[in-house]
Order: C-alpha cells, then sequence, then structure tokens
C-alpha cells in the first residue's frame, strides 16, 4: 500500500474519531516506519478513549450497560448472509444491498477469515452451538473494527432452515470497575430504604455532589496528569490549592468520573503510554521507563509484566512476530 493511501487511512480513522465513534482500527504494514508508529498510536487511543467513553456513560447514566450491541448477522450454512441490521451497514459503510447474498468472509480481514472458515466448518456437523470468537472486520474504505463475536447455530426441524446468529458486542475492559459501581448502587438503595423505614438504623452520611466547576476543575487536574506522566507529582493536598480546589473533591471526583482512584489512574496511564511506546517505536526500556515516571527498569518490567502479562522486551518481539 502507497504511503498516501496509508495517509489517507489516518486521515479517515481520525474523522471518525472526532465524530465519536472509536472502534475503528488502521490496518499496519510491513514496512515498520513512522507511519506504522503513528498507525498503532492511533489504534491504541482510540481503544482507550472508546473505553474511557463507555465507562464514564456507564457510570452516570441511569441504565445498566455492559455490552453493547453493535452489528447482528443472521447466516446461512453456507457462508451467505442472509439479514443484517441497519447498525451494521453503517458502520461497514455498505448498503443493505451490498451485503445480502454475500459471503461474511468478503467483510473480514484475511486472518479472521481463515478463523470464520474453521468455524464454520465445525458449525455444521453440530447441532445446535452457542460460543464466542475475536473477528476483525473490513470497512468499505479499508478501516479496520476488531470485534467480539457472540456465534449462535439455530436449530430446526428442517436442515435447510438451519442458520447461524453472529452478534457482534463492544465490551468494556473495566469490569471490576462496573460491578463495584453495581455493588455500591446497591447499596445506595438499601440505605434509601433503610431511611425511609423508622425501625432501622439511619445512616447519615450523604452522597457528595460535584457542580459543573468541581468537574471542570478535576478534568484540569486530569489533563496535568496526562501532560505530565514522566514527573513525581505533590501530594494531592498541594495539587488541590493549586487548582483551587480540595483533597477530597479531587479523590472523590476521580473515583465518580473515572471509576478509578487518582493512583489508579496515574498508573494506568502510564502503562498504557509505556504500552504505545513498547509496540510501536524502538525507544529503550530504560528512556521509557523515564518518559512514563516510573523509577527504575526492574520496577517498570514488573509492573508491565503484572498489568499485561509480559515483560517490555517480550511484549516488544511478540508484537514484531504478530507484525513483520
Amino acid at each position: 500500500m502507497s504511503k498516501k493511501k496509508r495517509l489517507k487511512k489516518i486521515a479517515e480513522a481520525i474523522a471518525e474519531m472526532g465524530a465519536g465513534r472509536f472502534f475503528y482500527h488502521i490496518e499496519k504494514s510491513s514496512k515498520k516506519d513512522n507511519i506504522d508508529a503513528l498507525i498503532s498510536g492511533i489504534n491504541m487511543m482510540a481503544e482507550e478513549i472508546g473505553e474511557a467513553l463507555l465507562h464514564e456513560g456507564y457510570v452516570n447514566s441511569n441504565e445498566t450497560i455492559k455490552h453493547i450491541v453493535l452489528m447482528n448477522f443472521i447466516i446461512d450454512l453456507d457462508g451467505k448472509i442472509k439479514a443484517v441490521n441497519q447498525q451494521a451497514c453503517d458502520i461497514l459503510f455498505y448498503t443493505c444491498g451490498e451485503i445480502i447474498e454475500k459471503s461474511f468472509d468478503l467483510f473480514l480481514n484475511e486472518k479472521s477469515a481463515h478463523k470464520w472458515e474453521r468455524l464454520c466448518n465445525m458449525l455444521k456437523n453440530k447441532k445446535m452451538v452457542d460460543t464466542s470468537i475475536t473477528l476483525t472486520f473490513k470497512t468499505k474504505s479499508g478501516l479496520l473494527v476488531p470485534s467480539a463475536c457472540y456465534i449462535n447455530k439455530l436449530g430446526g426441524e428442517k436442515k435447510e432452515v438451519e442458520s447461524i446468529l453472529v452478534t457482534v458486542v463492544k465490551h468494556s475492559k473495566r469490569q471490576v470497575e462496573l460491578e463495584e459501581y453495581l455493588i455500591s448502587k446497591e447499596n445506595n438503595k438499601k440505605e434509601s430504604s433503610q431511611k425511609n423505614n423508622p425501625f432501622t438504623l439511619v445512616d447519615n452520611r450523604k452522597k457528595v455532589k460535584l457542580s459543573s466547576t468541581d468537574v471542570l476543575k478535576i478534568r484540569e487536574v486530569r489533563d496535568f496528569f496526562m501532560d505530565n506522566l514522566e514527573k513525581d507529582f505533590p501530594p494531592i493536598k498541594e495539587l488541590a490549592l493549586e487548582f483551587g480546589t480540595n483533597a477530597f473533591k479531587i479523590k472523590y471526583g476521580f473515583k465518580e468520573l473515572y471509576g478509578v482512584s487518582v493512583f489508579r489512574f496515574i498508573r494506568n496511564e502510564r502503562l498504557r503510554k509505556a504500552k504505545m511506546l513498547v509496540q510501536g517505536s524502538n525507544i529503550s526500556f530504560k528512556k521509557i521507563t523515564q518518559l512514563c515516571g516510573f523509577k527504575s527498569v526492574p520496577s517498570f518490567s514488573s509492573t508491565f509484566k503484572s498489568e499485561f502479562g509480559y515483560t517490555p522486551k517480550e511484549l516488544r518481539k511478540k508484537f514484531s512476530a504478530e507484525n513483520p
């Protein structure tokens, strides 16, 4: 693929992100140049922002959302698409007529097409199956949509009515925080019911309400962290004075807006930046340690492995092997 086409795909992906759609990724080439490094960064940024927005919308909504359905396909046993939802057409940039009766694997990248073929061969010999698989879809313009898919083989009295239902969902990776939120929400309901019951003890603790000014201050503090990850940060009390708020509101606000403590937020962002540099650059691990605010290379390596399951060296080697 030419440099011009690769840059065009980057522009398309950024345009989609600007419109609030963060599930698109860009396919990497085998060139390992600055454009590929930029693509790695954009892909990771899209994933992280998408996760953050999903989580923030979740904890601030009245609805309980753990998985968002993006696309639905009904496929016959020959692999042809018989029905599709409108959102799938919108995401893939095809009309319904361009998808119906086409082979499902035409809308997957090469690696996923092979995975789908193996799965289809297995499904043909089964009566009814419920399973899951990760597939990467390819849009009409060449952008990628990595997706978790639930696969259900639907049975029927006759062989010809059997079909496969593919449901594409967006998961939140922050499942622990989401579960904690549900528990706290349930506890709040119990506390509220106890207050209305004269025969129960009353808990006088009240949930703090953050004003729009408080939220702006907390976001300013977040931006300060994001822009200075390589530095040692002052105590929360000092930081609060500098930003014209108080330590409690910063601590409470981070938990409320981002689902994590201040310490965990900084740690997560340092690791996110480090992972991007490990995968998308040839910068030494000593330099990455400095750029991401870790105290020493051994400390960085240990924390990195605890989070991602690989040391920085192992992950870079694995990433290079998968993206020759």
